[in-house]
């Protein structure tokens, strides 16, 4: 099996057409067509399906398409590491950040890569937590900020923040209170984040145990506009305090604990087993947990940090 193969293999499906891989990859059809026989001939197994419109992954196929992709990645990621060998970090490096982390760390993650990392080109993909695991097993992240465990074995999971979901409303509506219940929650009127979320998902199954059903009125993919609408005084919502920390200490809303405080979510700093962090990766992890550690020690934050984070490896 050549680099070669996969390489083509991978072109041929992205693009969904032999003919059309051949024009990107500037080959002959005939010999594309021929390195991929070739392939399928080594591995046994018909790779592809062809069709009037085209041709699309065999099961098989669609296998192999993945792990020829993570094998290309660590090829060219072994080129930069060599490259860096006698230089500082560079290169790109791919971060996932919940909508929610964004809002506490982005613009400082963006300000101390420009002035410490110069020559390491920042991607921030912002997306649910849910979405930014899978992004990021399938190795299209290099690292993420992820909420609560997940069951991928792909993924290693290093926790680092403890923060506690709060009952929002707007300036006025909970005055006099210190604590509510989900089940007091649940009756009030409800402006939830859109699925996939997992605060959501944690509400809604402590309401199923208890055989509560919750007053939800508007359901909103829209952070920014979930805020705005409980400041409006058009519902109540859960949320994470790091979503709303310039609105809590402006005391443009009112905030409550959940359970007592025990109603919390875990903020884990992530990277994928399959992939080697390249050196810039790595001088971006240690940038994140830093900046996590100082936006909690700086009251940016409100919540508490775990256990020490190791170096990845």
């Amino acid at each position: 099996m050549e680099l070669r193969q996969l390489k083509y293999f991978v072109r041929i499906v992205e693009a969904g057409s032999v003919s059309r891989a051949s024009q990107s990859l500037h080959v002959a059809q005939p010999a594309l067509s021929s390195q991929l026989g070739r392939l399928e001939d080594e591995l046994g197994t018909k790779l592809l399906t062809r069709s009037v419109r085209g041709v699309v992954p065999t099961e098989a196929g669609a296998a192999v398409y993945r792990q020829a992709q993570l094998i290309l990645k660590q090829v060219d990621a072994t080129h930069l590491i060599a490259s860096q060998a006698d230089a500082g970090p560079a290169g790109r490096v791919a971060i996932g950040l919940p909508w929610t982390v964004t809002s506490v760390l982005g613009l400082s993650l963006l300000t101390e890569v420009s002035t410490e990392l110069k020559a390491v080109r920042l991607e921030v993909v912002e997306g649910p937590s849910s979405v930014l695991a899978q992004m990021l097993a399938q190795g299209k992240l290099d690292l993420a900020v992820l909420f609560d465990n997940t069951t991928d074995g792909g993924l290693r999971m290093q926790p680092v923040v403890a923060e506690p979901l709060l009952l929002v409303g707007a300036r006025g509506t909970l005055t006099g209170r210190s604590s509510a219940t989900l089940q007091e929650v649940a009756a009030l009127p409800l402006l939830l984040l859109s699925r996939p979320n997992g605060i959501r998902e944690e509400i809604e199954r402590i309401w199923a145990v208890h055989e509560v059903k919750p007053n939800v009125v508007a359901e909103i993919n829209a952070p920014g506009l979930l805020i705005e609408a409980v400041k409006a005084g058009l519902g109540f919502s859960v949320l994470p305090s790091c979503a709303m920390e310039e609105q809590l200490r402006r005391g443009d809303i009112d905030a409550l604990e959940l359970e007592g405080g025990s109603l919390t979510r875990t903020v884990y700093l992530s990277t994928s087993r399959l992939f080697a962090l390249t050196r810039a990766a790595e001088h971006v992890y240690m940038l994140v947990e830093q900046l996590m550690k100082d936006a909690i020690d700086k009251g940016d934050w409100t919540g508490r940090l775990l256990a020490e984070a190791p170096e990845p490896s």
